[in-house]
């Protein structure tokens, strides 16, 4: 394999730096090695394959002490992360010709693991809603987190993620444990509701926010708590939910001999054109939730057997924008998908419950750098570049960086043979 890292892109260390992290020199060494090796790897981010990028190897084993032994904790990444982070987004956003809204979006995902694994305290069977179905469930061995995601217009990033453990799963563990040890189960609502508080903390007094999720986290609770810290919800229900003490379904059953109001949202891909949906509106209260709200029976088309329902407690905006406001849920799954996809946030092979916290707590340091990135480039030509974008060019800086060193000794010692194999070994690409 390619040693790439051959000195620490500069960018990096300044980001890290900004923070002010409560860590140790050695454990800020370890942090940018495997943050940088993160970046650049372009396999599997195991520890073995993340000590492989560097020009002085690391031992395996140093980078998993790291995690499994090293005295820090997640709140000493976390929470100079989010603070910086908050402050970055509210200090960009005031060069935007008018204030736009805070919007929390707040989703959950399941990272499938081998079947086989079993000995890793954060990987269980887990109900796998997208692939079963109420009479046939699915289950996937795997890790399932909950993730917080800010946004205001263009440019966002991700708050936070925080491994989910099943009851179950905590009580097996917890026989394991003596009693100083032992871990908390902690439902999805405690979670989001946990996060939410350190946020509000950190928000300058009346700032608009919307927070934003899916049927599976509109519960009565969730909505009265963001109501209650003066937040506006925009959330799907299920068609269950009732509404003045009737079914959302069932409004739609009566108001089928009703006008639709035919809206259009913002294209998600640049290529097609915008979406059209029809709506509906109904006034009145929620059950169990303090406030009227407006619920919205959202259809692709008239005929649409499978209509949506949404509840906005903001009465003061208008259909078309209180959905605009729901599609900017889509960061989110950008961030699933690069938090798993290329920045190996489901490649762990750490067995404590605490070291795979503090491996979260390290990957999703590492998207925080590429969104730190995107805000920059932005501020600098206004223009939002993609997390693909950002990571190619950190690679070819390295790789950049890689050349001048390999033509500098080339030439100091004249031994070009071996400077090549300091770099690339003959066994790692030779074919016998």
């Amino acid at each position: 394999m390619l040693k790439t890292i051959v000195q620490h892109s500069a960018k990096l260390v300044a980001f890290l730096n900004a923070l002010n992290l409560a860590l140790y020199q050695p454990q800020i060494r370890h942090l940018t090695q495997i943050l940088d090796a993160l970046l650049v790897c372009d396999r599997e981010k195991t520890l073995t394959n993340l000590s492989r990028q560097l020009e002085d190897e690391v031992h395996p084993k140093n980078a998993a002490d790291f995690f499994r032994e090293s005295t820090w904790e997640r709140k000493a990444l976390s929470t100079a992360r989010k603070q910086f982070m908050v402050s970055r987004l509210l200090a960009v956003a005031k060069t935007f010709k008018e204030q736009l809204p805070l919007l929390i979006s707040i989703d959950d995902s399941l990272g499938e693991k081998d079947k086989a694994t079993r000995h890793l305290e954060g990987v269980a069977f887990h109900h796998n809603h997208n692939e079963g179905s109420s009479k046939r469930p699915t289950y996937t061995n795997g890790y399932v987190y909950l993730e917080v995601h800010l946004q205001i217009g263009p440019l966002g990033f991700t708050y936070d993620t925080r491994l989910y453990l099943r009851e179950k799963t905590v009580r097996h563990l917890n026989r394991q444990r003596d009693a100083q040890h032992h871990l908390h189960y902690r439902s999805k609502y405690a979670l989001a509701r946990e996060l939410l508080v350190e946020l509000q903390s950190l928000l300058p007094k009346g700032y608009p926010v919307y927070v934003l999720f899916d049927s599976w986290y509109a519960s009565a609770k969730l909505i009265n708590f963001c109501r209650r810290q003066k937040w506006q919800v925009i959330c799907a229900i299920k068609s269950n939910r009732r509404i003045q003490k009737t079914r959302i379904d069932r409004h739609n059953l009566a108001l089928k001999h009703k006008p639709y109001q035919q809206i259009e949202l913002e294209a998600v891909d640049p290529h097609r054109k915008a979406p059209i949906y029809y709506t509906r509106t109904v006034h009145g209260y929620l059950e169990d939730v303090t406030g009227e709200v407006c619920a919205i029976i959202s259809k692709r088309h008239p005929g649409d057997p499978s209509p949506k329902y949404f509840v906005c407690t903001d009465l003061t905006l208008s259909v078309q924008q209180a959905l605009r406001y729901y599609q900017k849920r889509w960061p989110v799954e950008v961030d699933n998908l690069y938090l798993k996809e290329a920045l190996g946030l489901g490649d762990f092979r750490l067995q404590s419950y605490e070291a795979i916290e503090r491996w979260f707590a390290v990957v999703t340091l590492a998207i925080n750098y590429l969104q730190y990135e995107q805000m920059q480039a932005y501020l600098d030509n206004q223009k939002v570049i993609s997390y693909a974008e950002i990571i190619r060019r950190h690679r070819l800086s390295h790789f950049q960086l890689l050349l001048r060193k390999v033509i500098a000794d080339a030439l100091r010692t004249g031994q070009i043979e071996e400077v090549i194999q300091q770099f690339l070994p003959v066994a790692s690409w030779a074919v016998t």
